[in-house]
């Protein structure tokens, strides 16, 4: 989160952009490889298994060949993370050391603007943590469900103690009563009143977004309140339904091994990473809403549903099924003993026996088949019709059709029915079978590309600034609107700028960004290329004389059936004054070159 009192100066930007370790932001969140003075790995901003994320420390950018993102570490950290921005920079600034300026003195917020939340919930965290230390209540508590201080440190865990005012009385002198109730820390009495803690005598469970932020808490009773589990009050930060417990100590483990295990409670998610599994996530015993499912879907490519294996608990993963289907993952459910969860497993029988289970996790969509269709539902044709339109309506979710196909075989042979028959229902037809033709790696090739690169790649020739063309020569519009950056860069400067700088003037979500790091990350760098830079600037100037000279040709054609006498001898000056220039750009060796 921004502080509402950021100054972004452009010399706090630059600082910030020269101390960011791009390689250190993209190791957060999968594992890269030297290859050469470049880094390489599975790209963290979409689902694939063979490695097309390129990561150069040098340049400070990043580039995937296969979605087609790159840019810069903030643009990196801001796709990751999702801050937009001002708060990106803040957060990198923080991280890499950088003096973050502000206006004298902290300011309140104005109306309609969110606070400053992250202080008030670490101050809780922190308070919470030392309450465990002391508890011996809670940390008997622990020991009996088998999670060990080792375990509990991983995830800080935390203790609220008994009392109406424990926590508020030791934040409240030096964070306001209004920031604890803005952070569902503390409330207020609907009669009115003083304001009292939410969470008393319960185990406390810190709650992080997918980038790590401090979010909200989650809390176990240890006593006798109605209310097993409480979670913080939703706030401007904490949204229940759009996240995932544990899911940033999860991220990396899901993008190597490319599965997420999927279960309840926040307990469960404890005893199957105590077990040995670390790309593990908890949907805090709500129903899965699709905002978690996309966040499943960004990190992995299947989930292991871990229900629990009662009837609520078969039913959710039966709810859940379409959802994840719809999203492209591939899912399959871990069959747990009835009345049992991963966490009474474990304690009663070991991780082993956890493991085992996992491991044997079926294909969900095949189970979820053999129970819409029974074996016998051939027999009687209304069985079949009802299971025939059950299926269709599951499979309906698959949004590849080859998948859909591919079950719908399966259920046609369980129901002993041709599959054509659900070929209508499934919206199948032999052109949607035809695969899509694979996206080519696509090569630095058009003129206004090769100039830039030339221009602004790692010891790339220098020109004076009399040589530099007018930005309009450029056709493509992201590479004019880098080019028409560069240009006034350097007229204000005095001097070639360089990539950073290049950087910092143009837009940081724009095309621009993704364009430079695709240039410059798309190929190797060739040293033979003496001279080549001011032989391309002589066809820039070619090609877009040319197109002028065709313009011209019809507003002279338009200038003559108008009348327009003093007009007419303005645009026959110009078309000389071009044709003169044009012959006058000889090319400079007739090999060919990007057109």
């Amino acid at each position: 989160m921004a502080l509402s009192h950021l100054q972004i100066t452009p010399d706090f930007l630059r600082a910030v952009r020269d101390a960011i370790d791009i390689v250190a932001i993209a190791s957060d969140h999968t594992r890269l490889r030297k290859a050469g003075r470049r880094w390489s790995g599975l790209c963290p901003l979409h689902r694939e298994k063979t490695p097309s994320f390129s990561v150069d420390p040098e340049q400070g950018l990043f580039y995937c060949f296969g979605c087609g993102a790159g840019g810069d570490g903030i643009r990196l950290h801001m796709a990751l993370t999702g801050d937009d921005f001002p708060a990106a920079i803040e957060a990198l600034a923080r991280r890499f050391g950088v003096p973050i300026p502000t206006t004298p003195g902290p300011r309140r917020p104005r109306s309609g603007e969110e606070p400053d939340l992250e202080p008030v919930l670490t101050a809780a965290a922190e308070y919470f943590r030392h309450e465990l230390e002391r508890s011996e209540t809670a940390r008997a508590y622990l020991a009996r469900r088998r999670v060990s201080p080792e375990l509990a440190a991983r995830f800080g865990l935390g203790y609220a103690p008994e009392g109406w005012r424990g926590l508020l009385t030791a934040l409240a002198p030096r964070h306001p009563v209004e920031r604890l109730l803005a952070a569902g820390l503390v409330a207020r009495p609907e009669s009115g009143g003083e304001p009292y803690d939410r969470f008393r005598h319960r185990l406390i469970f810190p709650i992080r977004d997918a980038a790590g932020r401090l979010v909200g808490f989650g809390g176990r009773a240890l006593g006798d309140d109605k209310a097993k589990y409480l979670n913080t009050a939703e706030t401007a930060r904490f949204h229940k339904s759009a996240l995932l417990y544990g899911l940033d100590q999860a991220k990396r483990a899901a993008r190597e091994g490319g599965r997420l295990v999927l279960v309840e409670g926040y307990f469960d998610l404890l005893a199957v990473a105590a077990a040995g599994e670390p790309a593990v996530v908890a949907s805090m015993g709500t129903a899965l809403t699709p905002e978690q499912v996309r966040l499943c879907a960004r990190w992995a490519e299947e989930v292991v549903i871990a229900y629990d294996g009662d009837g609520a608990g078969v039913a959710a993963a039966a709810r859940a099924l379409p959802l994840l289907l719809a999203e492209r993952l591939a899912v399959r459910r871990a069959h747990l003993p009835a009345g049992q969860d991963p966490d009474s497993l474990r304690q009663a029988a070991g991780d082993e026996a956890l493991q085992r289970v996992l491991a044997a996790a079926r294909d969900f969509v095949l189970l979820e088949i053999e129970r819409l269709v029974p074996a016998d539902a051939h027999r009687e044709p209304r069985l079949q019709a009802r299971g025939a339109a059950a299926v269709a309506e599951l499979l309906g979710t698959i949004p590849d059709p080859v998948l859909r196909y591919g079950y719908g075989r399966l259920a046609a042979e369980r129901l002993r029915i041709p599959a054509e028959l659900l070929w209508g229902r499934l919206r199948l037809d032999r052109k949607a079978l035809v695969p899509a033709a694979p996206r080519p790696r696509r090569e630095v090739g058009s003129l206004d590309e090769e100039v830039l690169w030339l221009l602004l790649r790692p010891g790339g020739e220098r020109l004076a600034r009399a040589e530099l063309p007018a930005p309009e020569v450029f056709f493509d519009a992201a590479c004019r609107n880098i080019f028409a950056a560069y240009s006034a860069l350097y007229e204000r400067e005095g001097a070639p700028p360089d990539l950073g700088q290049v950087l910092a003037a143009v837009a940081v979500a724009g095309p621009e960004v993704d364009r430079l790091a695709r240039l410059l990350l798309e190929r190797e760098d060739s040293p033979e290329t003496g001279g080549r830079l001011r032989e391309l600037l002589d066809n820039l100037n070619r090609r877009w004389r040319r197109q002028r000279l065709r313009e011209l040709a019809n507003e002279i054609r338009e200038a003559v059936r108008q009348g327009e006498p003093a007009r007419l001898d303005a645009l026959l000056s110009e078309r000389d004054q071009l044709n003169r220039a044009l012959h006058s750009l000889q090319p400079r060796n007739q090999g060919p070159g990007p057109r």
